[in-house]
């Protein structure tokens, strides 16, 4: 059976095990796809097997769509519930703000470094760090794996699990970037020194700023609420 999957509109073979369309509903909680939610975490970091459909889907997303052409350690979940709860209101007021049944969404990537992983896995992206851009004062996101690769550099740390636990490759040098889950709604070309997509306006008629409107290939997020941190990818 095939379906039109993930956000590329190219026709994938389905697995038994693993609905990326269900996944891709903001209307459960938790996400249908998750596995049991420990409540009394923050957070949780799931690595997934190699075998597993969702490991597959992601992968070949990551490799085909996100160019990534480095060889992938490995892929984890992120289940952080407070996060996606205020993911999936932040989507619902949006459409009724505009008027519309859905809210375009695309998965971008952001490089960062090991060390910064526990503090977005538990409080998403912070917009008090983010220093001035070429397109805007936010959060930066990129459609294509090596442009966010340029931002996250190699370390022997291995990755930070909520608990004061670790794991990973320790030894070797790998790095890490995040998949994550971004609404885009309505965008506008951005601007040096804007704080918001508007900037000083009052009409708040945009959500994200781009670099190019027809063909973008950069996303800049004022609202850390428009952005879920959903896969790990440590690769080398």
């Amino acid at each position: 059976m095939l379906r039109t999957d993930f956000i590329t509109g190219v026709q994938v073979r389905i697995q038994r095990g693993y609905n990326m369309e269900r996944s891709c509903c903001c209307f459960s909680a938790p996400a249908v796809h998750w596995e049991w939610v420990d409540p009394s975490c923050p957070y949780q970091l799931i690595p997934l097997s190699e075998l597993s459909p969702e490991y597959q889907a992601v992968a070949g997303y990551v490799k085909t769509d996100g160019l990534l052409d480095k060889s992938i350690v490995s892929i984890s979940r992120i289940q952080n519930m407070d996060l996606w709860d205020m993911y999936c209101l932040k989507k619902k007021q949006l459409m009724r703000n505009q008027g519309v049944k859905m809210i375009q969404e695309k998965r971008l990537f952001h490089g960062t470094e090991i060390r910064n992983v526990e503090s977005i896995c538990k409080n998403n992206f912070d917009l008090r760090l983010a220093g001035e851009g070429l397109y805007g004062r936010g959060i930066y996101f990129a459609k294509d794996a090596p442009d966010a690769d340029i931002y996250s550099t190699s370390s022997t740390d291995p990755l930070p699990l909520h608990g004061g636990g670790t794991r990973g490759l320790q030894g070797q040098n790998t790095k890490v970037m995040f998949l994550a889950r971004v609404m885009i709604g309505k965008s506008s070309v951005g601007r040096r020194y804007l704080q918001k997509p508007d900037g000083g306006s009052s009409e708040n008629s945009h959500d994200i700023c781009v670099n190019d409107i027809t063909d973008p290939s950069i996303f800049v997020i004022f609202d850390p609420n428009q952005i879920y941190p959903e896969y790990l990818i440590q690769y080398k």
